[in-house]
């Protein structure tokens, strides 16, 4: 085969994968919380791992949008369980394998407020940053010798603003009212707290 043909199938063939569901190509290997970051390292004490068949009817409904969500767009998760951050939050580690790229890491965060819940989906520069803001916020209150309550800190109680676009933001209320701003555009991404 001489070179212009060569590259010619390589093309097609490139091609035609693309087309297939990354879905297909993916395997079910579980996520797990840790591997987005350091700073989920902190807080397994803090955690619980809670099986689908025990969510409540609410969060169970919105975990199925979730889920069909996660499939149609080719993400790997752990589809028998979620992470319990508090009574608010559950958690969902993700990964998504482009065919050609390196693997993402990223998380789904289900949230109850007003009677009901939403889905919603850190890109992997937010979902950094939140990692990033947990092992900061634990590093400061060691060096410090304080006994501040990190879990309270940083997982949501009530979500103020989630934006997606050339810029993402998601803005949520931790449980002392703070309001922290997961923000994450082209070439920068940032944790503010308010």
């Amino acid at each position: 085969m001489d070179r212009r043909n060569f590259i010619a199938s390589s093309i097609m063939g490139a091609g035609a994968l693309s087309m297939f569901p990354s879905t297909t190509l993916a395997s079910n290997k579980s996520v797990s919380l840790t591997s987005i970051g350091k700073g989920f390292n902190r807080l397994l004490s803090s955690v619980t791992h809670i099986s689908i068949s025990n969510l409540s009817a609410n969060v169970a409904n919105t975990h199925g949008r979730l889920i069909s969500a996660l499939d149609k767009e080719g993400y790997e998760y752990n589809a028998s369980e979620v992470v319990k951050l508090n009574n608010n939050c559950f958690a969902i580690p993700l990964h998504k394998n482009p065919i050609l790229g390196f693997k993402s890491k990223e998380l789904a965060l289900i949230v109850k407020q007003n009677g009901g819940s939403k889905f919603y989906i850190l890109n992997e520069k937010q979902a950094t940053e939140f990692a990033g803001m947990i092992e900061s916020f634990s590093q400061n209150a060691a060096s410090h010798k304080l006994d501040l309550d990190a879990a309270s800190f940083a997982f949501p109680v009530k979500v103020v603003t989630h934006k997606q676009g050339k810029e993402t933001i998601f803005a949520y209320k931790n449980k002392f009212d703070n309001t922290i701003t997961l923000r994450s555009a082209r070439k920068i991404a940032e944790a503010v707290i308010s």
